[in-house]
């Protein structure tokens, strides 16, 4: 029983880490186990990890030893491993089972999405405010200094130039080959293995490393940052093309794995210590960037049209005519059937989260 629990609660950190408003540190709280994982995290240590190695070593040259099973099954059993393993596979099994889900979503229900995570966010602001140990007027600073800072980073990724940047790539790489490949310049589609851009992939990894350090902070989402960095749904396209076997997506969610387990490894200690002697301070930041947040998350955006955009599909690229593309300039919805659902969505987004905070806040 104990195993599927465990595997349950990865999947509702999975789930809440792919969908932004929804914190995985808020779902560790309320599952009461925030502390056990940080202090897994936590012990991974140059000397545990060089006793892992030695210890698997072992096992592996004298497989079938009752000695060298039982090193295994003490080392794993005193560090936490099999409990913090599925906690990871139910984690993967949901980002895997939603992915695909939430990109069809964006791709054609966009502002209808973005108002439920508009309520998600708006509700979950309520977290980081209850833990404040106590309110005091200078904290406003920091929370003022947090959505500054997330307004500023969102209105200088421009969802349109990005995609068109990638656009342009993807099409000097599809026009060489068309050129280099007699009698194939009025296919439709030009087949080759994409040889991804270095810097996309290092990207990826920077974009791992920062979403990561939000994924384990209650009240702040993994995946609300990466939208901020306008990396969501590359990662998002990623993910739902590994059972495609496309060895350019492999690339990319390789380097962002990296990077998350770095960032990981790194910033679970700085946010240890950042939490230790800055608590109110920091919940104070957290509160602002959410608030900061709801500017990128207003479901109503101007729409720019680009009328060829170059994409990767299946191992080759295509172009695609007059695309639509929401960019990062918010307007007035309009008067509609569209913003009756709009607002259905974002109220149920704010049920959905006060629920969370009130299960939240009955396990301290």
């Amino acid at each position: 029983m104990n195993s599927i629990k465990d595997l349950l609660m990865g999947f509702c950190l999975g789930a809440a880490n792919i969908i932004p408003g929804v914190s995985g540190g808020t779902f560790l709280l309320i599952f009461n186990i925030y502390e056990r994982v940080f202090g897994i995290i936590n012990c991974i240590r140059r000397p545990l990890i060089l006793q892992a190695a030695d210890i698997a070593g072992q096992w592996v040259r004298h497989v079938g030893r009752n000695g060298t099973t039982r090193a295994v099954q003490t080392f794993c059993r005193q560090n936490d491993v099999a409990f913090l393993a599925r906690l990871i596979l139910g984690a993967v099994i949901a980002i895997f089972a939603l992915s695909t889900l939430i990109k069809h979503l964006l791709t054609h229900r966009f502002s209808l999405t973005y108002a439920f995570f508009f309520g998600l966010i708006l509700v979950s602001v309520l977290i980081p405010v209850r833990l404040l140990t106590r309110f005091r007027w200078h904290l406003a600073g920091f929370a003022c200094l947090g959505a500054v800072l997330t307004v500023m980073v969102y209105v200088q990724v421009n969802p349109y130039d990005r995609m068109k940047h990638k656009s342009d790539f993807y099409q000097a790489v599809y026009e060489r080959h068309v050129t280099e490949s007699a009698g194939r310049i009025g296919d439709a589609a030009a087949p080759f293995v994409l040889p991804g851009a270095g810097a996309e992939y290092l990207y990826a990894a920077l974009c791992g490393a920062v979403s990561i350090s939000a994924m384990v902070l209650p009240g702040i989402s993994g995946s609300l940052v990466l939208i901020l960095m306008g990396a969501y749904y590359d990662v998002l396209s990623a993910i739902s093309a590994l059972p495609r076997f496309q060895l350019d997506a492999v690339f990319y969610l390789g380097c962002f794995s990296l990077g998350i387990l770095a960032g990981g490894l790194l910033f679970a200690r700085v946010i240890n210590f950042v939490l230790r002697q800055y608590y109110d301070a920091t919940m104070a930041f957290l509160t602002g960037l959410m608030l900061g947040s709801l500017w990128a998350l207003w479901p109503f955006k101007q729409v720019a049209v680009l009328a060829t955009r170059y994409v990767r599909e299946n191992s080759t690229v295509i172009p695609l005519e007059n695309v639509a593309v929401y960019t990062n300039v918010n307007v007035l919805p309009a008067l509609d059937a569209q913003l009756g659902w709009a607002v259905v969505l974002f109220l149920a987004g704010c049920g959905i989260m006060y629920g969370f905070v009130r299960v939240q806040a009955r396990n301290p």
